[in-house]
């Protein structure tokens, strides 16, 4: 039988979908533009980001490789992540599609 640390760790390791957004901002409304960045990065990743517990300079690390990525300067990006049912096991809240934050670029 496996343990539940065990399984934590490995759950923590999987990998979660980043969607990306441009926000829009005009006559006081927000709208939403997809972008196209396939992203995927480790659960535990996407738990600091939401818990506020990452450094700061990894927003601007963020912020540095989205331009790179073709988004224009001076733009605001929101990061959503878009969980599967494996990581509902490990915690209930994690399902569905979570807003984690939005960043300057």
């Amino acid at each position: 039988m496996i343990s539940r640390r065990n399984l934590d760790r490995s759950l923590a390791s999987e990998r979660v979908d980043l969607i990306f957004y441009k926000i829009i901002e005009k006559s006081g409304k927000r709208m939403l533009k997809p972008l196209k960045l396939d992203t995927k990065v480790p659960l535990k990743l996407v738990r600091a980001i939401a818990d506020d517990t990452i450094i700061p300079s990894f927003y601007e690390t963020l912020s540095r490789d989205l331009r790179a990525r073709g988004v224009k300067p001076g733009s605001k990006v929101q990061v959503r992540a878009k969980f599967s049912s494996s990581h509902e096991m490990l915690d209930p809240a994690l399902k569905g599609v979570k807003i984690l934050c939005e960043v300057d670029v």
